[in-house]
């Protein structure tokens, strides 16, 4: 296989075709819509915890002219979380479920975009608790899928010099829908009794766009085809024929004929395209490519991750850097910005709020860039953003605790910036590329129900710990909850230097 860089952007639009992008955008659909969901109840907080309306029958037959929803606060976190519980649990069961039904990653895009209709319809058109919950639990769902397969799918139908840089978008769709629910959450639509309910449909109208474009401009991943999807297809080289015929839709004719070369030396496996290697695993070589071949018909299940001495190294990997990457503090950051400046600079936390939301946006563009190996590479962005942010951690949390104001605004935008050049894009870029195909949906599947997991806690937890913690500094603010991010990331950093090494095959 051709060494696996990622090409200049003048590179790009001869490699693949308006069809690849097209592509492109429908399944960074599923992306955008994970990030409107984290954000997009942030600024409807006032009205969904409305207290001196009763709902009347105006409210169960014409819901969308009702005002506000009288929800407590603890009522209102409820349904926040349930976004969280629904991704936890279908980023858990995708994989298997898709394995026992024969879905590919066409099919289970699609049913990521029906549970967005779902949740944002329900959700939009509801009048109390359950309907909310309902709504929040089916876009959770439908996130969940799209957290799974996103980076796969981008993976696989990327050509080899360009996987970096698609793999990168992933995180900026995330970004950018986290910024249009808070934009939107913030003009009238959001702020307004009436029209709130226009920031739930969007989200719906979203997913429905997708669904209608998944019979105009999606197809199946080739790479799906050439490893699990041979059971399905009933053969080979069927399989091998169909994915042939996806490329040449996707990738310059040029780019195909490359491929098909590589392919037939010997130097490029279709149904396992790792590139990220362990550094203690620097020894392996593929010496017997007959019986390679032959287990690569196997799928590996959850207890086999751990088991098979070639995936072991890769999903212990995967564990880490996801674990890593929600342990780091930045939904700590992304979910209470406001509130913790909101003692010490409360006339600007609403502002600074927003410059976090723009800088988490511009700061994943280096890494389309940088994440060239002959640039900066995988590894040193991930290492570099984990320093930065336990670095900025420990700062931040100083000066909360000795109330230097400056200095803990300037190191919450740092600790974002931090994060959107390294820890958010990269674990989903790699994540596809520790482990042979065989093993990807199960690794990815268990790496990302620890990433739910993880930031389910973190968000749940973190105003408990502060307030816990605020009885032992001066001041009582609880700034000392970022030392233990501070350390998590100085962790992370050490894990990713020791045992990630990018090697092509």
């Amino acid at each position: 296989m051709p060494q696996a860089t990622t090409a200049p952007p003048s590179a790009t639009s001869g490699t693949v075709t308006t069809r690849f992008r097209l592509a492109l955008l429908w399944i960074l659909f599923s992306a955008t819509n994970y990030g409107y969901g984290i954000s997009e109840l942030n600024a409807l907080q006032p009205i969904l915890t409305c207290h001196s309306r009763d709902s009347t029958i105006t409210d169960l037959v014409l819901p969308i002219a009702t005002g506000c929803i009288p929800l407590t606060e603890s009522q209102f976190g409820l349904v926040t979380s349930l976004f969280t519980l629904g991704g936890l649990v279908s980023s858990f069961l995708i994989s298997p479920v898709s394995k026992s039904l024969g879905w590919g990653r066409k099919t289970c895009i699609t049913w990521s975009s029906i549970a967005g209709i779902a949740g944002g319809s329900v959700l939009g058109l509801s009048s109390g608790i359950g309907g909310l919950g309902m709504g929040r639990f089916f876009q959770g769902l439908g996130s969940g899928i799209g957290v799974v397969m996103v980076p796969i799918f981008l993976n696989e139908i990327s050509p080899v010099a360009l996987k970096g840089n698609i793999g990168v978008l992933n995180q900026f769709s995330i970004v950018l829908g986290i910024f249009v629910a808070q934009a939107i959450g913030a003009s009238w639509l959001g702020s307004d009794g009436k029209y709130w309910r226009a920031v739930p449909l969007t989200s719906g109208l979203v997913s429905l766009l997708q669904l209608v474009a998944t019979y105009s401009v999606g197809l199946e991943s080739p790479g799906w085809l050439e490893g699990e999807g041979k059971a399905v297809v009933g053969s080979g080289t069927v399989a091998r024929d169909r994915a042939d015929e996806i490329r040449s839709m996707l990738w310059s004719a040029k780019e195909v004929q490359s491929w098909k070369e590589g392919r037939s030396s010997g130097g490029a496996r279709t149904d396992e395209e790792r590139q990220g290697l362990l550094a203690g695993d620097s020894e392996y070589e593929d010496t017997n490519s007959t019986a390679n071949r032959s287990s690569e018909r196997h799928q590996v299940g959850l207890m086999g991750l751990f088991k098979d001495p070639e995936v072991k190294p890769g999903a212990i990997l995967i564990v880490l850097t996801q674990l890593g990457q929600q342990l780091s503090g930045i939904n700590a950051v992304l979910y209470y910005s406001v509130g913790i400046l909101g003692s010490i600079l409360p006339a600007l936390a609403g502002s600074i709020g927003i410059l976090i939301t723009v800088i988490n946006i511009i700061m994943t563009f280096p890494p389309i860039y940088l994440i060239d190996e002959h640039r900066v590479g995988r590894k040193s962005l991930m290492v570099g953003s984990a320093i930065v942010m336990s670095v900025a951690s420990a700062l931040l949390g100083a000066g909360i605790v000795y109330g230097y104001k400056m200095i803990s605004a300037s190191c919450m935008i740092l600790m974002v910036a931090g994060f959107s050049f390294g820890l958010g894009p990269i674990p989903f870029v790699i994540l596809p590329e520790l482990v042979p195909s065989r093993a990807v949906s199960t690794a990815t599947s268990l790496g990302l129900t620890l990433n739910w997991t993880a930031n389910f806690l973190v968000g749940s937890a973190f105003l408990p710990v502060k307030n816990m913690l605020a009885s032992y500094d001066q001041n009582h603010t609880g700034g000392a909850v970022f030392y233990i991010f501070s350390l998590t990331n100085l962790i992370t950093a050490i894990v990713v230097a020791r045992m990630y090494r990018y090697n092509p095959e």
